[in-house]
């Protein structure tokens, strides 16, 4: 779905909006005036998917007198990943027009990255299954677990059944549409970084390998790159700020819930520990990715740095190092 544009990217780009499509992250690849009908049902479709968590959420809250830690932060993170939904909607064409000037510039594929890329896609199914599975056990085994979750969230129903099956819609509802595209824009969000470094490397080998450098090729070239590196930032900084403040928010109440309940049954324990583990890893990874950006960054301009100019080429050489 939303594919047939997506010739022009790269195929790890292409799994990657794979997997917003399956979330009905709608609007990747550019908004368009007339659309198909079934485009127009996904479109409506997903601007319903976000509305009707929003509203859930404010009605919980609404809804109960006193909340506590646990509900607070579930509560929150749910907000965050709404918040993050909608912004990834609003500004998802954006996504595919990176994807494709990146795909053009990059020529050269780096299959270990790819695999581990896929490897992280695949993780996060598993971090889905996990948590859905966890919660689907725990209310089959305990039905008493049933009636606490009941008086939590004060919905009361005569058939205990029915609660655990909304209860556990719920979740599934949240981690699929809300949690699952959070994980995968930081999946590409890496792959954006790997692309933009590998420009750099490639940059910093013809700048080191030249004999007779030509300095106004390479200012040219380099105001290039630095537009270039500018305008990705200015497109999907929104995006990676709530992607990150949703990550963040769910590894301190992960660990919250962890160090609040001593005695934990061993679902909830497997899936708090998923949620603080893998969340944390993925925020680490966000910020592991941005600093190799700058690194690489720094080290073209340190390059440019120990250049030696000649006699005549010493004011372009002057200029570039004031550029770079």
């Amino acid at each position: 779905m939303y594919l047939n544009s997506s010739t022009n990217c790269k195929r790890l780009y292409r799994y990657i909006f794979y997997s917003f499509s399956c979330t009905l992250v709608v609007g990747i690849f550019g908004s368009c005036r007339k659309r198909a009908p079934h485009k127009q049902l996904c479109l409506i479709l997903s601007h319903s998917i976000t509305v009707s968590l929003a509203i859930y959420v404010i009605a919980m809250i609404q809804l109960k007198e006193t909340l506590n830690p646990n509900l607070i932060g579930t509560f929150m993170v749910c907000m965050l990943t709404v918040i993050h939904r909608f912004t990834l909607c609003c500004n998802s064409s954006r996504l595919g027009l990176v994807a494709k000037r990146l795909s053009t510039l990059t020529v050269k594929e780096d299959k270990p990255f790819n695999r581990r890329i896929c490897l992280l896609l695949c993780s996060c199914i598993v971090y889905c299954a996990i948590n859905i599975i966890a919660t689907a056990v725990r209310f089959l085994s305990s039905p008493r677990d049933i009636e606490y979750q009941r008086q939590q969230i004060d919905l009361y129903s005569e058939n205990p059944r029915f609660f655990a099956a909304f209860y556990l819609f719920i979740n599934i509802y949240q981690l699929f549409f809300f949690s699952l595209p959070v994980k995968t824009f930081t999946i590409y969000f890496v792959s954006v970084c790997h692309d933009i470094i590998s420009l750099f490397d490639a940059y910093k080998a013809r700048l080191t390998s030249q004999s007779a450098r030509d300095y106004r090729c390479l200012i040219n070239s380099y105001n290039y790159l630095r537009d270039l590196v500018n305008e990705i930032d200015n497109e999907i900084r929104c995006i990676v700020f709530w992607a990150a403040l949703a990550n963040v928010f769910s590894v301190y109440f992960g660990i919250l819930g962890i160090l609040a309940v001593k005695a934990l049954p061993i679902e909830d324990k497997a899936r708090i520990y998923t949620f603080a583990v893998f969340d944390t890893f993925v925020f680490f990874l966000m910020c592991l990715w941005a600093d190799r950006v700058s690194s690489s960054a720094a080290s073209v301009a340190r390059e440019a740095y120990l250049l030696k100019g000649d006699a005549d080429t010493s004011a372009l050489h002057t200029q570039y190092i004031l550029t770079a």
